[in-house]
């Protein structure tokens, strides 16, 4: 007992020795007063954030000094008159923001002998809160915009057809949308199978999610791994500095659209496959893997089963992606849907361009009648061109383009024989304009550049027309 009141009466011996070296430590500004107000003490801190010298604000009160303008309000005056701790903002002569705590200190009548106060400067605070405010503000703004966007990219969309397969279509959309499986679109270009896509979309539990749409066949090979993957920073010359998220990573939580997925490099279609599978991805140049999570929807205008056969295509990524397989057929063989397309996109481009155009009987019958080999796409077309330049509200067979006029059909089997006809001459022009350009540069490189054609696509078509093409 004796040596623990030896270290208590050394204790305060040195407090009472050192007490303002102390009390300066303690906090970044602190002052105290006597029961009434009266400054007893003020610490260096105290000095700088308030611009009155030690000796200055001794023997002044509180009440002074907030008078003076040194800080308003006082906090030492609200704990006089609450005779409680009170905390609170600050404001000084120089416009800083100060978070001040002032505590009672009672004698043994509960009388407040003295304040102590303590505070600290938090305008870069404050100004950090603001900018976080503004960031908040910011980001909801740009929510805000995405959302619209993605409504604008995905909008509502309607399947226009009145033909059988259109209907069967349909039903099979509306039985697999909310399944999540993986979806295999096949058909020509311009069928609509984007559209498609988007509708499954739309009717899927992911509706409120991303509907990123990647056309594989557009994208330069060098640079399709990069685009779907993303990369580290410094992957490779040329890289954005702070790397760059992949398109497959902005699909998560939403829907991912292959399009032409028959062009994707078949060294790239296992890293696919992977990334299927296991719901992950390894961005180029990184090795961390990130969790990913789409429904993955595919689409091409090739016979990829034949593909798969033959070695250009990895079976295992068609086996894959050929959970439920939809065939859409060309325009031509649902002639029930040319006319609702037509009424539709009529609507549609009048609305656009503030008109009110119609179809003459004849013009309409052209229409109907025409094989349409561009599909929907080659349709909405020749609709919006023709509602643009035509003179009158009435639009005549004359204003119809020539490719329509001069190659009326009438049903039946002699138009199937004229497609038939028309397909092989196209093949045959195919083939010798191919043959002529391997000739001539002996590479598909050389190829895809003469014939302004992706690289992929000049090797599929040097390989169907000639054995063994070279890189």
């Amino acid at each position: 007992m004796r040596k623990e009141g030896d270290v208590v009466r050394n204790f305060e011996r040195e407090l009472k020795a050192n007490f303002n070296e102390i009390l300066g430590v303690l906090s970044d500004e602190s002052l105290i007063s006597d029961g009434k107000g009266a400054v007893l003490w003020v610490n260096p801190g105290f000095e700088q954030v308030y611009g009155i010298r030690s000796e200055e604000a001794l023997g002044m009160t509180v009440y002074e000094l907030e008078a003076k303008g040194y800080f308003k309000p006082s906090i030492i005056a609200k704990a006089l008159e609450r005779r409680e701790k009170v905390t609170m903002v600050q404001k000084t002569n120089r416009g800083s923001d100060i978070l001040v705590t002032a505590t009672p200190v009672y004698d043994e009548q509960r009388n407040i002998k003295m304040v102590v106060s303590y505070s600290h400067d938090i305008t870069e605070l404050k100004a950090i809160q603001r900018k976080y405010s503004n960031l908040q503000n910011q980001v909801e703004k740009y929510m805000t915009e995405l959302h619209e966007l993605r409504k604008g990219s995905c909008g509502e969309q309607d399947v226009i057809g009145q033909s059988l397969q259109m209907e069967k279509i349909i039903a099979t959309i509306n039985r697999i949308a909310d399944l999540d499986a993986n979806v295999l679109l096949l058909g020509e270009s311009g069928v609509g199978k984007t559209m498609l896509a988007k509708v499954i979309h739309q009717k899927s539990q992911r509706a409120s999610g991303p509907f990123i749409d990647i056309n594989c066949a557009a994208i330069p090979e060098n640079l399709l791994e990069s685009e779907l993957f993303g990369y580290e920073k410094g992957s490779f010359t040329g890289a954005n500095v702070h790397g760059k998220v992949g398109l497959m990573e902005l699909a998560d939580g939403g829907t991912l659209l292959l399009d032409e997925i028959s062009e994707i490099p078949l060294a790239l279609q296992a890293k696919l496959l992977k990334a299927i599978q296991e719901k992950t991805l390894t961005r180029v140049g990184g090795t961390k893997p990130v969790k990913v999570d789409f429904r993955l929807i595919a689409a091409t205008n090739r016979r990829l089963e034949e593909d798969a056969e033959t070695g250009k295509f990895r079976k295992d990524l068609y086996y894959r992606l050929n959970v439920v397989n939809i065939k859409i057929p060309p325009l031509c063989e649902r002639r029930e849907d040319i006319l609702p397309l037509v009424d539709y996109y009529t609507e549609l481009f009048n609305t656009k361009y503030g008109l009110h155009k119609a179809w003459s009987p004849e013009a309409m019958e052209y229409l109907t009648n025409y094989s349409w080999p561009g599909n929907i796409r080659e349709l909405a077309n020749v609709i919006e061109r023709v509602i643009v330049i035509s003179g009158d509200s009435m639009i005549g067979a004359g204003d119809l383009p020539e490719e329509i006029t001069n190659r009326r059909q009438s049903a039946g089997s002699s138009m199937l024989e004229e497609i038939e006809s028309l397909s092989h001459a196209v093949e045959n022009l195919e083939r010798e304009l191919i043959q002529q350009a391997y000739e001539k540069h002996r590479t598909t490189t050389g190829v895809a550049k003469a014939l302004k054609i992706s690289q992929p696509t000049a090797f599929r078509k040097v390989s169907k027309y000639i054995k063994k093409p070279k890189e």
